[in-house]
């Protein structure tokens, strides 16, 4: 089961970095929660494991209902300049982040990535679990860099913090650890909710 976590963690974070349409965005979003839950349970108590694959399910919800009631009912192709809210075009303000340099990017961060495990293992971590660690962290900062959409570079945001929790519970697994960092995803899932909705309400608007 670890094992298969660790692969679904590597996929989904690829897929939220080069992926444009926000329905699969979140999808890969959720994904990536439970395959952290499945990474956690075998290596801290099921109640920790559990209560990250919840938190992680209610995030994508309450970023789903934002995007669904603010006007963002048509989703953006793979390279498409502008997003769609009810029919009006919201300009991407970093429309030079095509696919082609996402996937270069993508294989860069893997690189890097790899560079790390190997030259500055994690402490008392196991080094596959490490390799996720420092991927998540990673890609995530990297989708922050690249989008200038709150609704995509939110869950690139909420993928750093992941990588980070599942750092630092493996370190602590305390349940008061759990729940502060619970809170936290929550907090800042709702600020990403606000500027979604925002966004969406105001599709006319430039962002730079």
């Amino acid at each position: 089961m670890r094992e298969i976590g660790i692969i679904v963690s590597l996929i989904t974070g690829a897929l939220i970095l080069l992926v444009r349409d926000w329905r699969m965005v979140l999808l890969a979003l959720l994904g990536q929660y439970v395959a952290v839950g499945l990474i956690l349970s075998q290596v801290t108590p099921p109640e920790i494991a559990l209560i990250k694959m919840l938190v992680g399910a209610f995030v994508c919800l309450m970023l789903y209902l934002a995007a669904r009631h603010s006007g963002w009912s048509a989703p953006a192709g793979l390279d498409a300049p502008r997003f769609s809210g009810d029919g009006a075009g919201i300009r991407d303000p970093l429309p030079w982040t095509g696919l082609a340099f996402r996937a270069l990017t993508l294989c860069l961060v893997f690189i890097l990535t790899t560079v790390f495990t190997r030259d500055y293992p994690l402490p008392e971590i196991p080094p596959e679990i490490g390799l996720t660690c420092y991927w998540l962290m990673l890609i995530g900062l990297v989708i922050l860099m690249l989008t200038g959409q709150p609704l995509l570079a939110g869950p690139g945001l909420l993928t750093a913090l992941t990588g980070f929790e599942l750092l630092y519970t493996l370190l602590e697994s305390s349940l008061v650890i759990v729940f502060l960092l619970a809170a936290v995803n929550l907090l800042l899932t709702a600020s990403i909710s606000y500027l979604v909705a925002v966004q969406g309400r105001n599709p006319s608007g430039e962002r730079s």
